[in-house]
C-alpha cells in the first residue's frame, strides 16, 4: 500500500510539473553587485603614477619598453645585478631603459622620483654648468644627471664595463669659459 501511494504522489508531482505552461512568465533573477572597496593610494603612489603620466606623453618617450625593460630587470636579480655583469645579458638593460625614458628638458624634481620607482641610483654631476663633488666609485646602472636650473640637459648611464655614452640636448649646455686675455693683462 505504501508503495502505491508513493507512485501515486510522484505520479501527481509530475503531472503538476507537466501542466505548468511555459507562457508563464519565469520568475526574474537579481543578481546584486558587491563592489569591493579599493584601496586608497598613498600620495606618493599618486605622485608617481601622475608624473609616469606626463612623462608617457612626452616625445621620443616609449613608457611600455621601459616597463618590459624593467621586468627584465627585476626578473635577473634585486637591484642592478643586471646592470653589473654584461655577460649575464645580451643587452645593457639599465642603458635602455633610461634612454627610453627620454630624460632631456625635464625638470629634475620629475624624473629623480621617476629613477627611484625603477631602482636606478642617482647623482648630480653638473648643475647650472658647475661640476659637482662626486665619488670615483662605479655604480652600475646609476643615472649622472647634468642640469641647468633644475631642467635635465645631459645624463650618463654607469656601466660595469665599457664606454659611458653622454646624451646630451641638441643645444649648447654650457658656453665655454672665455681665457683671460694675456695681452690686457701686460699693459
Amino acid at each position: 500500500m505504501k508503495f502505491f501511494f508513493s507512485i501515486a504522489v510522484l505520479a501527481c508531482i509530475a503531472f503538476v510539473a507537466g501542466c505548468s505552461s511555459p507562457d508563464e512568465p519565469a520568475t526574474p533573477t537579481v543578481t546584486t553587485l558587491v563592489v569591493a572597496d579599493t584601496p586608497e593610494k598613498s600620495p606618493e603612489q599618486e605622485l608617481i603614477e601622475n608624473l609616469w603620466d606626463q612623462q608617457a606623453a612626452r616625445p621620443g618617450s616609449d613608457i611600455e619598453r621601459v616597463f618590459r625593460l624593467y621586468q627584465k630587470k627585476v626578473a635577473i636579480g634585486p637591484r642592478n645585478m643586471a646592470c653589473w655583469d654584461p655577460e649575464m645579458v645580451k643587452e645593457d638593460l639599465c642603458v635602455e631603459l633610461v634612454d627610453a625614458m627620454a630624460l632631456l628638458d625635464v625638470p629634475a624634481r620629475e624624473i629623480i622620483p621617476l629613477l627611484d620607482s625603477l631602482q636606478l641610483p642617482w647623482r648630480f654631476v653638473g648643475r647650472d654648468c658647475e661640476p659637482q663633488p662626486i665619488t670615483l666609485d662605479i655604480q652600475a646602472g646609476r643615472v649622472n644627471l647634468e642640469t641647468i636650473d633644475d631642467v635635465v640637459v645631459a645624463y650618463t648611464v654607469e656601466r660595469a664595463e665599457g664606454s659611458w655614452d653622454r646624451r646630451a640636448v641638441d643645444r649648447e649646455i654650457c658656453p665655454e669659459a672665455a681665457e683671460p686675455d694675456n695681452e690686457l693683462l701686460d699693459e
